[in-house]
């Protein structure tokens, strides 16, 4: 199975540095404390900023990944989507094949 980076089930605040000390197997301290001199040396406000969407993006250990929906119509013309058409032909000529082979 695939190694996926979540958060770490032993959290701090959110547990995003704890994650990613798990994903590349480091200690989970040692990596704290270089993220916390990392946001203080590069100014507080980007660091934090980073980690609190790290936070947002990063998924709970033992999520599922999301699955792609699969929509009947596209978004922007509302025509129906259509896997076995055959996209190198003009619509009118996929019209007449598909005409053909319903007969």
């Amino acid at each position: 199975m695939q190694k996926r980076l979540t958060k770490s089930p032993d959290k701090i605040l959110a547990g995003v540095f704890g994650g990613i000390a798990n994903y590349f197997g480091f200690d989970p301290a040692w990596v704290r404390i270089i993220g916390a001199a990392v946001i203080l040396f590069t100014g507080i406000f980007p660091g934090i900023a980073l980690y609190i969407i790290a936070a947002m993006v990063m998924p709970e250990p033992g999520a599922s990944s999301p699955k792609a929906e699969k929509h009947n119509t596209d978004y922007q013309t509302g025509r129906p989507n259509s896997i076995d058409r055959d996209f190198t032909k003009t619509d009118d000529e996929n019209k007449e094949s598909d005409s053909k082979d319903n007969e």
